[in-house]
């Protein structure tokens, strides 16, 4: 068992070193699942065999990295956080931002995998702005640490289940269709997407909401302590946080935020 844990730990400095993921932070038996996953598709038994494989096979050091980072979205994931943003904190945050003589909306999909969700965000926005929408700069940072989603996600194309929630008037409004819908370009313009790590790269700032949903999860406490202070610092004053179904903040976090809806895990900043 001591030589197993041993070889573990080469393989997450091994992962570390050659694709800058800090394995480190994962919660320790998922980490062990998603390895398993690829070592029994190589029909291999220790990490030390696997990082032989590693060594050898690119293609398969792309399949793992996609195993860790799991990418599995769709547009409106959970409809009902998107229909609670859509009727309740969008129309506030407008509001303020028009008190205030604001004229900028900043948002941030963190882990924003193949951009399913930024766009959904866009695509609300402008239901929600509708013919004040020329009146604002809408800027929402999409960010993940796989480059190969990254890419999916700049060419805007989609099919199948990634498009399965989507209402048809929005279909008709925000896609076209060419054997792939296609997200218009007014909707495009205002997400920008970006590689970024959480775990080792400082947050970004000055947002109005924040949308980390479904990667917290995998964190280890430690980590979703200081990945919900980042948070708090990168929100604007009363700017908002949305977390996962199954997630829940921090008993320190609990004393930054206020409920906004529990059941959706909406907050905002104190």
């Amino acid at each position: 068992m001591f030589d197993e844990e041993q070889q573990l730990i080469a393989l997450k400095a091994k992962i570390l070193k050659d694709r800058g993921l800090d394995c480190a932070q994962y919660k320790t038996n998922y980490l062990k699942r998603r390895i398993a996953v690829r070592m029994r598709a190589h029909v291999v038994e220790s990490y030390r065999e696997y990082m032989k494989i590693l060594d050898s096979d690119t293609l398969e050091y792309n399949k793992l990295m996609d195993c860790l980072t799991i990418n599995v979205t769709q547009f409106f994931r959970d409809l009902a956080t998107f229909e609670a943003l859509e009727k309740v904190v969008l129309p506030q945050l407008v509001s303020d931002k028009q008190n205030r003589k604001g004229r900028v909306i900043r948002a941030w999909s963190a882990g924003c995998a193949s951009g399913e969700e930024p766009f959904s965000l866009a695509i609300l926005l402008s239901e929600v702005l509708g013919n004040k929408l020329r009146d604002f700069t809408v800027s929402i940072y999409a960010t993940d640490i796989d480059e190969e989603s990254l890419k999916k996600a700049e060419r805007g194309e989609y099919e199948g289940l990634s498009m399965e929630k989507v209402k048809r008037e929005y279909i008709d409004r925000y896609f076209t269709y060419a054997g792939r819908y296609k997200v218009k370009d007014e909707i495009k313009r205002s997400v920008r997407f970006k590689r970024h790590d959480l775990i080792s790269e400082n947050a970004l700032t000055h947002f109005d909401i924040i949308l980390c949903r479904n990667a917290l999860i995998y964190f280890s406490r430690n980590m979703q302590e200081k990945l919900f202070t980042q948070f708090h610092q990168g929100l604007n004053k009363g700017g908002y946080l949305v977390i996962g179904k199954t997630e829940t903040l921090t008993v320190e976090a609990m004393k930054m935020f206020r409920t906004v809806d529990v059941r959706e895990r909406i907050y905002q900043k104190l």
